[in-house]
């Protein structure tokens, strides 16, 4: 098996990281199984769980969505209709712009992220399809190798996630994407209880490749690619003013 799998199933497996030269950290969020096209919604109780254990959300998400014109079904084909429904839950969030040169580090330190991407037979993302297997994903974490010319970051880590000790890997300063040779990120998603690693630079292409939906009565934006490409929720894992 190799060091990425041992990660992924294993969040607490942090000298075969270190071994293997890399570092991580990621937030601890309920996985929800999603039912019928409901991979948004399933991410979005998630983090009501997160927050609340007791609470059953999904069915009434589900509802609101639909009672709100902007799903038929419960899918949720735009970020800024999950900014609608993060709303209506009271999660702290907004919408922002991702890309290669996005700071991570500092986006993941006390959030989460949910975008759009296109995922393959194995649920991985791909640019096969052109968004007619479009699906949600929740961003958790990153792991990365810094290159040979940057320091290991020493700072301690606070919240509800998995961290290196203090002494070995801390609270990343500046952009992560700058310091890495290899950048892999944490995700979660509704068709499996399963954590991944997957790599920060095919997520973006997947997402990227989303440019119509597979034929069915969806509720669709009026121009899909703009209300997917490039961005992601940002939800606040704490109460802050946004």
């Amino acid at each position: 098996m190799t060091w990425k799998k041992v990660v992924e199933e294993n969040h607490d497996s942090r000298n075969l990281a270190l071994a293997q030269g890399y570092h991580y950290f990621t937030h601890r969020i309920p996985v929800v199984i999603q039912h019928g096209p409901t991979c948004g919604i399933a991410a979005l109780t998630s983090l009501i769980l997160q927050r609340e254990p007791e609470t059953d959300y999904i069915n009434l998400a589900d509802q609101l969505a639909v009672s709100l014109g902007i799903s038929s079904k419960g899918e949720l084909m735009s970020v800024h209709y999950m900014s609608q429904l993060c709303g209506f839950a009271g999660l702290p969030h907004k919408v922002v712009r991702v890309g290669l040169d996005s700071d991570l580090g500092e986006m993941l330190q006390d959030s989460v992220l949910l975008l759009i991407y296109d995922k393959d037979k194995n649920n991985e993302p791909t640019t096969r399809y052109n968004g007619e297997r479009a699906h949600w994903l929740m961003i958790t974490g990153f792991c990365y190798k810094p290159s040979r010319t940057n320091k290991v970051l020493t700072s301690s880590l606070l919240g509800n996630f998995t961290s290196q000790p203090a002494n070995s890997y801390s609270k990343t300063r500046g952009n992560i994407a700058e310091k890495s040779s290899e950048l892999y990120l944490f995700v979660q998603h509704g068709k499996s209880r399963l954590r991944q690693l997957w790599r920060w630079a095919d997520i973006l292409a997947s997402n990227a490749a989303v440019h119509r939906a597979k034929p069915g009565t969806w509720v669709l934006p009026d121009n899909l690619v703009e209300h997917v490409g490039g961005l992601a929720v940002r939800v606040f894992l704490k109460n802050v003013e946004v």
